[in-house]
């Protein structure tokens, strides 16, 4: 199933558990403070929509462009934010964490 016409939409109080919601379009949609755990977002149209505080782990943020969405506060895992610093550009390397 193929989701869309989530355009500006009021998800504050959604919450989304394992749902495949590939290609929705959340341009501009008010996600903050919602859960989104463990769903598909690929493909997802995800500009100026506003994830602060939102909990995403275990989602498929592919689709993210980190400097088109808010994210202050979001929830994530460790695999998560290398994607996302990836996606920013950054060259993420092992290495010594002290000195």
């Amino acid at each position: 199933m193929v989701f869309r016409g989530f355009t500006g939409a009021d998800l504050r109080k959604a919450k989304f558990h394992g749902t495949r919601m590939r290609e929705v379009d959340l341009t501009g949609a008010r996600c903050e403070g919602g859960v989104l755990r463990d769903v598909d977002l690929s493909g997802a149209w995800l500009h100026s929509a506003n994830f602060s505080r939102c909990d995403l782990r275990g989602s498929d943020l592919s689709a993210l462009e980190p400097e088109h969405v808010q994210l202050t506060g979001a929830i994530i895992t460790t695999v998560q934010a290398l994607a996302i610093a990836e996606a920013l550009g950054l060259d993420v390397r092992p290495g010594s964490e002290s000195g």
